[in-house]
């Protein structure tokens, strides 16, 4: 590999690292907006999607000027490959910050009809997966890959638990429709960026180890574990 091919892989992984900080931290302080309702902070996310949005695109610039003019073969350009598909789920995991964000404004005048455990939960656990994901790109690290299915089958233990929750709740009240929604939705936006980590994942596997891998499956009675 040449230096200069070097640089630029270099380059690209360091803007990734930002990205992932980004995308991560205006994910997080949606779900703390959305919990505290709390507008100035849901308005600040929103304005944090613009940069987002353009590190995602100096990204893919950088990926395709290093295919064109260093030319790079085999591992190289895969490794470039995959930064051009992370790239692309962090900037999806930043539009779930967005959209959170959004429901926070819509939410303006309202209040919570329970104390909100479940959904801070979910978004940690999304957190969590991201960060062993982006590790393996990052860092090509895979030692903690296994502990992604375990991670999953948490969170679809608490999401299951949630809707039952909610359920109850409806049960007994007409007047909490619309919070209610807003709370599904706010969950399945967490299960979303969960499944962004994984498909990240999936990647660092290929980029390292050159093998196609299908995770999220061992805890649904199927073949699917990550090589170490």
């Amino acid at each position: 590999m040449s230096i200069q091919l070097q640089r630029h892989l270099k380059l690209i992984n360091d803007k990734l690292r930002e990205l992932q900080n980004l995308s991560i931290g205006a994910f997080m302080d949606a779900m703390k907006a959305f919990k505290e309702l709390n507008q100035d902070l849901a308005a600040e996310v929103r304005d944090r999607s613009v940069i987002i949005e353009e590190k995602s695109q100096s990204i893919e610039d950088n990926v395709f000027e290093t295919i064109a003019r260093r030319q790079p073969v085999a591992k190289d350009l895969r490794e470039l490959a995959t930064y051009l598909q992370t790239a692309h789920h962090l900037y999806r995991i930043g539009r779930y910050a967005y959209k959170i964000a959004h429901i926070v404004r819509l939410c303006e005048g309202m209040e919570h009809f329970k104390e909100l455990i479940s959904l801070p939960h979910l978004a940690d656990l999304a957190k969590q997966t991201i960060e062993i994901a982006m590790k393996g790109i990052l860092d090509k690290d895979l030692s903690k890959i296994d502990e992604l299915e375990k991670l999953e089958a948490i969170s679809d233990k608490e999401t299951s638990d949630m809707f039952e929750e909610i359920t109850e709740y409806l049960r007994v009240r007409n007047d909490i429709t619309t919070m209610a929604m807003f709370y599904v939705i706010v969950g399945r936006y967490c299960e979303r960026a969960a499944d962004h980590a994984f498909s990240i994942a999936e990647r660092a596997v290929y980029m390292v180890k050159g093998k196609r891998v299908k995770l999220g499956l061992a805890y649904k009675g199927q073949a699917g574990r990550a090589p170490h």
